[in-house]
């Protein structure tokens, strides 16, 4: 059980005074009682000679769990001070899929010293999952599952899960195969173990299976098992032969990773400035450069598109007189309002995209439409109130009013089909970040603006 109760910095000061008292025996029993991230965080926090003394004292098992849940500066520093047998014993106790991860993060010396360690069959599967593409369900697949043929009947079928489970990521669906791998059925170990032993897997197995590509982008993956509330989905490939699974809690790494993209690129920045950022060991050099690489073309883009702002505001100067200078003052509410709806409505409308159980369709835009024209109703009310106030001219409330009310429409119209169309492109909705679409309304507002001065006052 746990020992929950202990803080971090009581259980890292018993570890401290353990090791220095060459207790190690009695060190590895105590900590075979906590959690593998406690041990974690007593590792990151040692001297690097004294880190690698407890990390060798582990149980395999308890070694390999903490290497796949490490930063890949904590994975180096440790295996690279282990002994080669060592450190194959903990390799063979990793899930491949776990491993393969890590290795992704390596540059090609690093990566090539720990597959010369790992044995010969291991190493073949790794290379195979390194060959995917990044962001690929097959790059983020595990190797670990367990299937049995459809010809064996259920006691068949339940000796060769129990010779089979030890190595598997997970066993709560059991994958059922042809004599050619080919993936033709699913099957849960409730079914199995409610069955007749002389039932035959094929008669009791499910064969409508749920399956992602592992050349397809591993957002793939999530829609399903978002969609069906599955633990894990089989990655096939173009011939259907199983070749993976994905499990729920690489899902949730994918779900927070690119949540986290998108809201990077919609911010207008990248995942180079994420990646810097999260990393602990940056210096500010880096983080600095980061930002500004991350963010620079969409500020130039957004002080060119500004001009074009300004261009329009020269061309209606002829409009305001001194007469109507108090227009001008009003200008910013007016751009302001249209921006503020445009970004609130490709926000959602995003998120929409990206929810895998919400069709985004024309009623989303009817209700982006009718919710802004109601919220523009009530926000030009209140303007034209207040306007009138302070200003003694029926015509300035008015003009306005109707132009807040219009650019609050537009822009919700705006903010919505955009996304829409790139999803409907094929293209990151992301990727139109924030500041671009609130520019874009920006010059829609000022024409919207002195197209009605024009025609009220002229």
């Amino acid at each position: 059980m746990d020992k929950k109760q202990d803080s971090s910095q009581e259980l890292y000061d018993e570890v401290k005074d353990m090791m220095d008292e060459n207790k190690l025996i009695e060190l590895r029993e105590m900590l075979e009682e906590y959690h593998i991230m406690d041990i974690y965080d007593v590792l990151t926090e040692l001297e690097e000679v004294d880190r690698v003394k407890l990390f060798e004292i582990l149980p395999l098992d308890t070694a390999a769990s903490i290497l796949e849940e490490s930063e890949v500066e904590f994975f180096i520093s440790i295996v690279s001070r282990l002994d080669e047998k060592h450190a194959r014993s903990v390799f063979d106790e990793m899930s491949l899929g776990d491993l393969a991860d890590m290795l992704r993060e390596l540059d090609e010396d690093e990566k090539e010293k720990i597959l010369d360690i790992v044995s010969k069959e291991d190493e073949i599967e790794l290379r195979e999952l390194l060959a995917y593409v990044d962001e690929t369900s097959g790059s983020t697949m595990k190797k670990g599952y367990v299937t049995v043929n459809k010809n064996l009947n259920v006691a068949q079928a339940i000796r060769h899960i129990r010779a089979e489970a030890l190595d598997a990521d997970s066993i709560y669906y059991i994958y059922v195969v042809d004599n050619q791998q080919h993936l033709v059925g699913v099957l849960s170990l409730r079914d199995l173990f409610l069955s007749r032993d002389s039932a035959l897997i094929e008669d009791i197995m499910v064969e409508n299976v749920k399956s992602v590509g592992d050349n397809d982008d591993r957002e793939e993956a999530v829609k399903l098992v978002s969609k069906y509330n599955l633990v894990a989905i089989p990655v096939v490939d173009d011939n259907g032969s199983l070749k993976g699974i994905i499990t729920v809690d690489d899902i949730l790494d994918v779900m927070e990773e690119e949540a986290t993209e998108d809201m990077y690129k919609f911010a207008g920045s990248s995942e180079h400035e994420r990646d810097v950022a999260e990393n602990e060991k940056s210096t500010l050099r880096e983080q600095v450069f980061s930002c500004v690489r991350g963010r620079i073309f969409w500020l130039i883009l957004t002080a060119g598109l500004s001009f074009i702002t300004s261009y329009v505001f020269m061309n209606f100067k002829d409009l305001v007189t001194t007469e109507h200078i108090k227009l001008i003052f009003f200008a910013p509410l007016v751009i302001a309002m249209g921006g503020n709806v445009s970004s609130q409505s490709s926000a959602v409308t995003i998120i929409n995209l990206t929810n895998k159980n919400k069709d985004v369709d024309f009623a989303t835009i009817l209700k982006e439409v009718i919710s802004s024209i109601i919220n523009g109703i009530v926000v030009s009310v209140i303007v034209a109130i207040v306007i009138s106030l302070f200003v003694a001219n029926r015509n300035i409330a008015l003009v306005v009013s109707l132009a807040t009310l219009i650019n609050m429409v537009l822009g919700a119209t705006l903010g919505t089909l955009i996304p829409i169309i790139l999803e409907k492109m094929e293209s990151d909705p992301s990727a139109i970040s924030s500041p671009i679409v609130t520019v874009i309304m920006d010059i829609i507002g000022m024409m919207v603006y002195f197209a009605l001065i024009s025609n009220i006052f002229f």
